[in-house]
């Protein structure tokens, strides 16, 4: 399974027209593709205004086949260009194959704590094979569903954690339970060589 993510900025003084204007497109890219487009803000983490698109697909040829949908539909691409007001900078896309951690209903899930690494020169075996194992760890030890993937684009040898909860006081619990857990913290500690010096984190809430 594969995850797609758009990011863009808006304007400061823009934000609460450019947060309405993003759940309004993708309940439109919703429509077209077939599949949900999910909305998300950023909180307590850099970059505070900017705003994601999340989606799904099985495949890299079933995302191809799907976005053709977009890019052919003319109110859509309309929309998008009106909009340019809002924001500021570019368009940015990645695309996450996930690896290990999928279960329970990504829908249910209102806060999610994200980790970004990426592999050291000769190491991205093993910073897969630690990624999977962290994952597995946070998993059991936080109590929530901790997915591990690997960047499709972007960073060579990028990686991410995601971990997801209904509520944040939920992904609080999980976050102290895992940070607090002497095995987990060496885990984590035991695989620094396979990972640049680079890694961020941040939290994001769901708009829709």
């Amino acid at each position: 399974m594969y995850l797609f993510n758009r990011t863009r900025s808006a304007r400061p003084e823009k934000f609460t027209e450019a947060m309405a204007w993003a759940v309004q497109i993708a309940e439109k890219a919703s429509s077209i593709l077939g599949t949900k487009v999910s909305v998300w803000g950023t909180v307590l983490s850099p970059d505070i205004s900017t705003l994601s698109w999340t989606c799904a697909f099985d495949t890299l040829a079933d995302w191809a086949d799907r976005s053709a949908g977009l890019a052919a539909d003319q109110d859509y691409a309309a929309s998008v260009a009106a909009a340019a007001p809002l924001f500021h900078g570019t368009v940015s896309d990645s695309m996450s194959g996930l690896i290990s951690g999928m279960s329970g209903n990504p829908e249910a899930n209102n806060f999610v704590a994200v980790v970004r690494a990426t592999a050291a020169s000769g190491h991205l075996a093993g910073a897969v094979q630690h990624g999977v194992a962290v994952a597995a760890a946070a998993s059991a030890i936080g109590g929530l569903s901790t997915v591990f993937g690997s960047s499709v684009t972007g960073n060579y040898g990028g990686v991410i954690w995601l971990t997801g909860a209904p509520t944040m006081a939920e992904l609080e619990a999980s976050m102290n339970k895992t940070n607090a857990d002497p095995a987990f913290v060496a885990l984590v500690d035991s695989g620094a060589a396979n990972f640049q010096p680079n890694a961020t984190q941040s939290l994001h809430y769901r708009i829709s």
